[in-house]
């Protein structure tokens, strides 16, 4: 039998009922959690990153995962190879050294060619199989407000308990047995076996609270992406969207102009002034005429760097790694939450609407007054971005 590979890291699972969970909005919420969850451990503690880079933050993480080994915990780490990039060998000399299995998500080789693109970009921390921790942070300075002050980026993260957990976990299970596209068959059917429910899955039902879990596994492979565009074509109130690149496929597009109008309060919140990647805001930016001219309200965030990936469509929630852009969806792991629970979707609104007045509301006459300088930008980046998804896209 030849070996199993990527279809391994995808899956849609079932909606699940009994759950709990928790809105954590910036590091100073989420990362004290974390870490608390790493100490009450008793069993395992699993970690599966893009970002994690040395420094004050990273080094908390390592010591706390090392604090768990000597009580006998069994800790694994996944990384992705190029999100890692900028921790130091120092550093992992010194995870290896406590006895954390350490793993890096598809090393770069040249003979992968395109394959090389493909990036792990889910952030997931599970605690003894019981608590699971899932949104869009890295372990990195930039998103803690204890080291980098006010200016950390915005971003949240959910915690959640219950029997989704078990859900997490076998996302975590299969990249960590195909971190390296390398895969035994043994070790395929001990996977396939802990992939077996134990307790009864549920059909999607608006009257009861419930949550699945939605990942892609890359090249292509869009079921997150599948799940916005079914709900936002039933909408009958709100969708609101926050995402740290906007860099929207046609049919979100087509999706987004379509609700606003007939009606629907249809919202877009993207970073402003302070971003990680210009190219891409300028990118981005090179739609908003043709949203604006239907209605689609965009916000831009001033205070900090928005790195926030989620949707609300109604009670629909969707949260996690994915910014729902081209390029995510073309290459990258991604893995998101989706909850249907209207005490959650308050929550995830009232937060949204705190974000919309610390951000600048652009009318179509205010976007038309903008330099002719940022036009130019605009389209030279989206055509940039258009060209390379074209060639990479084979």
């Amino acid at each position: 039998m030849p070996p199993r590979t990527v279809e391994n890291f995808t899956c849609t699972m079932p909606w699940r009922t009994g759950n709990h969970v928790e809105l954590l909005a910036d590091g100073d919420q989420f990362y004290p959690r974390m870490l608390t969850a790493i100490e009450e451990a008793r069993e395992t503690v699993d970690m599966e990153m893009y970002l994690f880079e040395s420094g004050k933050t990273a080094t908390r993480f390592i010591n706390r995962l090392g604090a768990a080994i000597t009580r006998g915990v069994r800790v694994r780490l996944l990384l992705d190879y190029f999100g890692s990039y900028h921790l130091s060998q120092q550093d992992v000399l010194k995870i290896q050294e406590l006895g954390i299995e350490l793993r890096f998500f598809n090393r770069i080789h040249r003979h992968k060619w395109l394959r090389n693109l493909s990036r792990d970009h889910r952030k997931i921390i599970l605690a003894d199989r019981r608590i699971a921790f899932v949104g869009g942070a890295g372990i990195t300075d930039e998103f803690s407000p204890r080291v980098s002050g006010p200016k950390a980026w915005r971003e949240l993260m959910v915690e959640i308990d219950g029997p989704i957990v078990a859900d997490w976990q076998i996302m975590f299970e299969r990249v960590w047995a195909n971190h390296d596209a390398v895969h035994n068959e043994a070790l395929r059917e001990r996977i396939l076996a802990f992939g077996q429910p134990r307790y009864n899955a549920h059909h999607m039902n608006r009257e009861v609270p419930q949550a699945r879990v939605n990942a892609t596994r890359g090249l292509g492979n869009k079921p997150i992406i599948g799940a916005l565009l079914a709900e936002m074509k039933k909408a009958e109130s709100l969708i609101w969207i926050s995402t740290a690149y906007f860099y929207p496929s046609g049919k979100v597009l087509k999706a987004l102009r379509k609700a606003a109008q007939r009606g629907i309060d249809v919202r877009v919140l993207v970073p402003g002034p302070y971003t990680d990647h210009p190219s891409v805001r300028f990118a981005g930016r090179s739609w908003y005429s043709t949203l604006l001219k239907d209605n689609v309200r965009i916000y831009e965030y001033q205070p900090r760097m928005l790195h926030m990936k989620l949707a609300l469509v109604d009670d629909w929630c969707s949260v996690g790694s994915c910014n729902f852009d081209r390029w995510n969806l073309r290459w990258n792991l991604e893995a998101n939450m989706e909850i249907i629970d209207g005490e959650f979707s308050r929550n995830v609104e009232a937060m949204l609407v705190n974000d919309f007045a610390q951000s600048i509301e652009y009318t179509l006459n205010l976007w038309k007054q903008r330099p002719w300088s940022e036009k130019v930008r605009e389209y030279f980046w989206k055509y940039v971005g258009l060209i390379l998804n074209r060639l990479t896209n084979q």
